[in-house]
């Protein structure tokens, strides 16, 4: 392997570790897109590093408990456990790229995964509504 290909992968692994919700990094959001549907969400890392909020995919009839929580930059993947069925995971992507509605996008929840886990599928621009991802230093 190269020197610019082995720093380029320390770099991406060294991203992934700091890539961790930071005490104030929070989310939230609502709207519609096609495929998703209706949702409305809110996330947000405390002050004690434990990660709280709630997420309900509306037309999909799922309602997660957040536990889970990686931000980086405009870019935030939110994950945690259906309320019904505690036993199942599920992780998603939300992405808010300022001005609202058609500029901002999200991917449909995929179950069995956590925010570690989470596997990168096409986003969905949103209709309506609006996301806000804030990254805090």
């Amino acid at each position: 392997m190269t020197k610019n290909a082995t720093s380029f992968l320390l770099l991406i692994l060294l991203t992934a570790v700091v890539a961790a919700a930071s005490p104030g990094d929070s989310t939230n959001g609502h709207g519609v897109a096609n495929t998703v549907g209706s949702f409305v969400f809110d996330a947000k890392e405390t002050g004690s590093g434990a990660v709280t909020g709630k997420v309900r995919f509306v037309s999909l009839n799922i309602d997660i408990e957040v536990d889970c929580l990686i931000i980086s930059g405009d870019i935030a993947i939110i994950g945690g456990t259906d309320v019904a069925s505690p036993s199942t995971t599920y992780a998603f992507k939300v992405t808010d790229n300022g001005g609202g509605a058609t500029a901002d996008k999200i991917t449909l929840p995929q179950v069995g995964q956590t925010c570690a886990t989470f596997n990168t599928l096409g986003n969905f621009s949103l209709t309506s509504g609006d996301i806000e991802v804030r990254d805090q230093p």
